[in-house]
């Protein structure tokens, strides 16, 4: 540091508040400093500093996958979650680090904060976690949330609308004619009980109700439930997957069974992860906007941390068309 000193013309005090990106620093002294320790490959010890800001500079995101639930770290939401929430942290400067509970029962998020690993933390994910989620006390301050908007919740949730997901949904595969519909998914979840509700408003008008086939986030238990309805006497013309993973798993298990997408069975999936859009046909999906989700949940997570207020939030969800729904209006 003596040696920017030097070479900027001012005192060590100077340029350790320029690297800190202190106020009482005029913006060209600063500018002329960073530029410096940028030439000279100078490197803030960034242990140190923390130190005196009683801070980690890091935020931790937890996801919760569980043995039994048949998710994964590799599942595609989770990545382009991290993916969301990392690119945003990183705008704050702040490191990112991720933590996978063993158990439903594991007490991960207060761990992290007490030990002082993380200054704040993002949960993915609610599910069997609300009355732990609501215990937190004191700690739910430094505490984000992602996933469906429930009363029953005491702590900071972000999320997409998924009642309105649902409806989009619904009203969708009722405007192309479709009124045999499956939804596919675990409403045990609060996220797809909310997605579930509203495939069920949507077709209330439409003199429609939905078949409820249960199931996991789990491709491969999708693609067997879907074949195995293939091949027996019930009759749809319509799925709606609470995941695009489920709703790919679909459009695989329709057309071995020998039916077509779209013109037998109509497929709407949910999320609009990267892959919707490449397999053939494309994936009509709701897009629930994980970029922006991961940019809320970052700087609400900030300001929660430096004490000020924050709101529960919704990302806006939108209908997505693409070939498994498109151009393939049957008649009422």
């Amino acid at each position: 540091m003596s040696g920017l000193a030097k070479l900027s013309g001012v005192d060590i005090s100077t340029v350790s508040r320029a690297l800190n990106d202190s106020p009482l620093v005029n913006d060209k002294t600063k500018a002329q400093i960073l530029q410096l320790a940028h030439e000279t490959g100078y490197a803030i010890n960034a242990r140190a500093r923390n130190l005196r800001k009683q801070s980690s500079q890091t935020l931790g995101i937890v996801i919760p996958v569980y043995p039994g639930s048949h998710q994964t770290l590799s599942d595609p939401f989770f990545l382009e979650m991290i993916g969301a929430v990392s690119q945003a942290a990183a705008k704050h400067d702040y490191d990112l680090i991720i933590n996978l509970p063993n158990s439903p029962s594991e007490i991960s998020e207060r761990r992290l904060l007490v030990s002082g690993k993380a200054d704040g933390l993002i949960v993915i994910g609610q599910a069997g976690r609300t009355e732990r989620l609501n215990s937190l006390g004191d700690a739910a301050n430094r505490v984000v949330v992602w996933g469906g908007m429930i009363d029953a919740a005491d702590y900071t949730l972000v999320g997409s609308d998924n009642f309105e997901g649902g409806r989009l949904a619904g009203q969708h595969l009722g405007d192309i004619g479709r009124r045999r519909i499956l939804f596919l998914g675990d409403i045990d979840l609060p996220e797809v009980k909310l997605r579930y509700e509203g495939l069920v408003s949507a077709l209330q008008g439409q003199g429609a109700e939905p078949l409820l086939v249960p199931c996991s986030f789990d491709g491969h238990e999708a693609y067997r439930k879907i074949l195995e309805l293939c091949d027996g006497k019930t009759a749809f013309d319509a799925i709606f997957a609470a995941s695009d993973v489920l709703g790919i798993a679909a459009i695989h298990a329709v057309q071995a069974s020998g039916r077509r997408v779209p013109e037998d069975v109509a497929i709407v999936g949910y999320d609009n992860i990267g892959q919707a859009d490449m397999i053939s046909p494309g994936l009509t999906t709701i897009d629930q906007n994980i970029a922006l989700g991961g940019e809320i949940m970052v700087k609400a997570l900030i300001d929660k941390i430096a004490g000020k207020p924050v709101k529960a939030t919704l990302t806006p969800t939108r209908l997505v068309i693409r070939g498994s729904t498109a151009g393939t209006a049957l008649p009422r």
